[in-house]
């Protein structure tokens, strides 16, 4: 402008450039579009005045952006710079965004689902209803430490639960039938089977079919008695032959037996074998008898590892090497509570089972017969 002096241009410029900034009001271009990841959650950071050297990316959360006021710093992380000339604290800058918010942590998640269906898997057993082996009568946790009932069950030959009337007692396994002979008949203790032998030297006993032995190579004997007492030499079982001629029915001097009594005079409960009368004995003794009460008693010949041992109650009473075989038995005497010596008396008890099973038990095998009792759930009737 001619005739205008350096300085009042100057100050013309000054005045244009400020106006310039106050009063145009931004363009759409410059509405700021969020601050990049400088505008955070909550709500956008408050804009510079003037155009920032660049825009940032849009905000991933927050409120809205100012609706006037310049745009954001560049959407870099560091904090952005204000563009060149503008006041750094606008005073027509808008209201910040509405901070976003979190879920309500005092909400609670939705409810769970109905408690499983406990699946009864041994319906006619009532006292199992997990996978395992059914029909054994007692649960789960108690199988897990025994063995299997299954196992017995296919090992047994031979059960005698004297249940019935008469004198016929009836092998629920096999066919081996027995007769109970001397005037006892088959009676009911607590509504259960048993024959009641009275003792004496002319008393009443069990006589089961010969040959029910010679024919195995190893077996478990199990009874359950109720001992009445009385002298020593009783039987609980003695299976073999006498010196007699000829020896069947005849009681004398035992030839070749295998035995258990209830106590014998230099012990207590007593499992023996021999092929040559009592000065070739070989015995498994208890240190003592055997209690007046039900009782069980295990007796088990196991001709694979040469070995005879005794059981009471589950518990394992001796064994004793043996090298002998039950088919040297002349098994024509089966008898239970009489024994091959007419010297000793016959079995003051209340027989309550007795079993014969074709293999030697193992001793997890033994306290599974013991646990189910003298009338298991799992075994013939």
């Amino acid at each position: 402008m001619p005739g205008v002096s350096p300085a009042s241009r100057a100050l013309v410029g000054a005045l244009f450039v400020a106006c310039s900034v106050y009063d145009v009001p931004p363009s759409v271009e410059d509405t700021p579009s969020g601050g990049g990841d400088g505008g955070g959650n909550g709500g956008a950071i408050i804009a510079t005045a003037g155009k920032s050297a660049g825009g940032g990316n849009a905000p991933t959360s927050g409120g809205t952006a100012p609706a006037s006021g310049g745009v954001s710093g560049s959407g870099s992380n560091v904090t952005p710079t204000s563009g060149t000339g503008g006041d750094t604290m606008p005073s027509g800058g808008g209201e910040g965004g509405v901070p976003g918010s979190g879920g309500d942590p005092t909400v609670n998640g939705g409810e769970g689902g109905a408690p499983p269906v406990v699946v009864d898997n041994c319906p006619n057993d009532p006292a199992k209803n997990e996978p395992g082996t059914c029909g054994c009568g007692f649960p789960d946790v108690a199988t897990a430490t025994l063995a299997s009932c299954k196992t017995l069950i296919s090992k047994l030959l031979h059960r005698y639960d004297f249940e019935g009337t008469g004198t016929t007692v009836t092998d629920r396994v096999g066919t081996a039938h027995g007769t109970v002979m001397g005037g006892a008949t088959l009676s009911k203790v607590s509504g259960r089977g048993v024959v009641v032998l009275e003792g004496g030297t002319t008393g009443s006993y069990v006589d089961l079919p010969n040959g029910l032995v010679s024919v195995l190579t190893d077996a478990t004997f199990e009874a359950w008695i109720t001992w009445g007492g009385g002298n020593n030499f009783q039987r609980v079982f003695d299976i073999g032959d006498t010196d007699y001629s000829p020896p069947e029915n005849n009681p004398r001097y035992g030839k070749t037996y295998i035995f258990l009594s209830p106590k014998i005079a230099s012990g207590g409960v007593t499992f023996g074998y021999s092929l040559m009368s009592s000065s070739q004995e070989l015995l498994v003794t208890g240190t003592t008898a055997m209690p007046q009460a039900l009782s069980q008693v295990v007796a088990i010949a196991d001709a694979t590892a040469d070995t005879l041992t005794l059981y009471m109650d589950g518990v394992l009473i001796g064994r004793q090497a043996w090298t002998g075989a039950l088919s040297s038995i002349n098994d024509v005497n089966v008898w239970l509570g009489r024994s091959q010596y007419n010297g000793d008396p016959e079995l003051t008890a209340t027989y309550h089972d007795f079993r014969v099973y074709g293999a030697a038990l193992s001793a997890q095998e033994v306290a599974t017969a013991f646990k189910g009792g003298t009338d298991p759930a799992f075994l013939a009737k």
